[in-house]
């Protein structure tokens, strides 16, 4: 139970952490091999794009998981602080919509024959391993906005407190 408590808290942060760096290294590797070398790598700049693409969808759920993508909260200040739980859950709802449309979409596009078939220019790598990444960080993120949704239930269910 410690462990999925662990993935819980630290998969997406974690993981992240671990292809940002992993990008990084790569570029300046890259880099060094152009500049000092003259010689570039080939195969350099279709791995950091493969890498890069997975990173913005773990960096996607984490910020769900964190609650800190942007939001205009000037309306949502103005309400009661029941009703700003309201909306919290409706915005969270519309939100839980998209990803599970998106998730749907995805996998039919990666289940199409011509993109199923296809193999990157250089590493020759499946391009659905490429297009999984936005169905996968997808439903972590909607794990996570369901997680977010539980909460606001909870604090919905507990007796009203303010004059707010």
């Amino acid at each position: 139970m410690a462990a999925i408590r662990w993935i819980d808290a630290n998969a997406e942060r974690v993981l992240a952490a671990c292809l940002l760096a992993f990008i990084v290294l790569l570029i300046s590797f890259n880099v060094i091999m152009r500049y000092i070398f003259n010689a570039s790598l080939s195969w350099g700049e279709e791995l950091t794009l493969w890498v890069f693409v997975w990173f913005i969808w773990l960096a996607v759920s984490y910020g769900f998981k964190k609650r800190e993508h942007i939001r205009i909260l000037i309306l949502r200040g103005m309400l009661p602080e029941r009703l700003q739980l309201y909306l919290d859950l409706l915005i969270d709802l519309l939100i839980l919509a998209f990803m599970v449309v998106l998730i749907a979409e995805c996998v039919q596009l990666i289940q199409l024959p011509f993109v199923a078939t296809q193999k990157s220019v250089v590493l020759q790598l499946p391009i659905p391993i490429l297009y999984a990444s936005a169905p996968i960080g997808a439903t972590l993120s909607s794990i996570r906005v369901i997680q977010h949704m539980c909460q606001t239930g909870k604090l919905l269910r507990t007796p009203f407190q303010g004059v707010s």
